[in-house]
């Protein structure tokens, strides 16, 4: 906000030094707030509106966290018919999948409940 009032105020000065009637002073300078006001709007609901298109995100941002867990899922069931290094009891693969997992419920449980605290607020 203060980059406009700055403009305005300089807009103000300049209209002060101009040798027009008070009343047509008046008149431009209502005019050129105008201006900026409405200038200032657009560019803040232009700013919102590319917020809100990021926020929408992409299919890949939406979907990152199942896709990680149907990749877990199916080692975890191609493990059960063959004898895969991965899942044996001394490999990390299990703790990733625990985090993984934690995460996942954790995450989703965190995001709905924001969701609906936002859309409380409105």
């Amino acid at each position: 906000m203060k980059p406009v009032t700055d403009v305005v105020n300089a807009v103000g000065e300049l209209i002060g030094r101009l040798t027009l009637p008070g009343r047509e002073k008046k008149e431009l300078e209502a005019e050129i707030l105008k201006l900026v006001y409405d200038r200032e709007r657009e560019m803040a609901e232009a700013q919102a509106s590319v917020l809100r298109e990021e926020a929408a995100g992409n299919w890949l941002q939406r979907s990152w966290r199942p896709l990680v867990m149907l990749t877990f899922a199916v080692i975890v069931l191609a493990g059960a018919f063959t004898s895969l290094p991965i899942l044996e009891d001394s490999s990390r693969f299990w703790d990733l999948l625990e985090i993984g997992l934690g995460g996942y419920i954790v995450g989703r449980s965190g995001e709905k409940m924001l969701w609906a605290i936002a859309q409380k607020r409105r």
